[in-house]
Order: structure tokens, then C-alpha cells, then sequence
């Protein structure tokens, strides 16, 4: 199980969520929280992040331009919110799925090792990148 039982939630945004990837990352082990039910669709970026740091969640998005709205990353400061982003906009839920999945333990070792806030990006090819805030 790449994901350990004190591991921290993952929660999946809006913009990524599917529940091909919400089953997929559960029956992988990981406890999860998603858009719809922790946190309204329509939420603003501000707001599901407060969520997620108040939680201690890790977020993972699609939405590549977080990295560049001066909002959304302070409240990742503000809030100490560890976050990945996917950056391939037009991969199907099953590949985004199997993405997320075989990434997995990479993602737990990124989460548990680093100092919040961060911000890490990931395609569906190539490494695991650290963004600087």
C-alpha cells in the first residue's frame, strides 16, 4: 500500500475529479475527501484550500494556473496547504486515474517529507516537479 494509514487525506478538486479517480485511489489505499461532499462544487480555489490546510489534506488539482494567481497561492501559504497538480489538461479520467495511481508512492514520500506549504506538478509522462511559492 503506497499510502500509509497516517498518511493524510487526499482531497480531489474540481477541476480533476472524476469518480474513476476517487475509486482508483481508494482501492489503492488511500483515504480520500472530493469535491461534492467536503467541500460545494463552485467553491473558489481560496476556499477549498482553507479547507484542505484546516484539515491538513494534501489537494490534488488540475488547475495548472494555481501556481500563478497571486489568491490561490497565498492562500496555499496561509493556510499551509501541501498541493499536486496534474498538468495534462486533456487526459481522460482513466489515464488521469492511472497517472494519479502509479504515482502514488511518490506523492506520499513528496507529502510526508516536505515542509508545507509546497506545490508539486506532474504530467502523464516525466518526474514529479517542485514549484517554488
Amino acid at each position: 500500500m503506497p499510502w500509509r494509514n497516517d498518511a493524510p487525506i487526499l482531497y480531489v478538486d474540481e477541476s480533476i475529479y472524476s469518480k474513476v479517480l476517487v475509486q482508483a485511489v481508494r482501492s489503492a489505499g488511500v483515504a480520500v475527501e472530493h469535491v461534492g461532499v467536503a467541500v460545494p462544487f463552485g467553491a473558489k480555489d481560496e476556499d477549498w484550500l482553507e479547507m484542505c490546510g484546516r484539515n491538513g489534506w494534501v489537494a490534488l488539482t488540475r488547475d495548472q494556473r494555481i501556481r500563478y494567481r497571486q489568491l490561490e497561492k497565498q492562500a496555499l501559504k496561509d493556510f499551509s496547504v501541501g498541493a499536486f497538480t496534474f498538468t495534462a489538461g486533456m487526459a481522460t479520467a482513466q489515464q488521469t486515474a492511472s497517472r494519479v495511481v502509479e504515482l502514488l508512492p511518490i506523492l506520499h514520500s513528496r507529502a510526508r517529507d516536505t515542509t508545507r506549504p509546497f506545490l508539486f506538478t506532474f504530467g502523464l509522462l516525466g518526474p514529479v516537479s517542485r514549484v517554488k511559492l
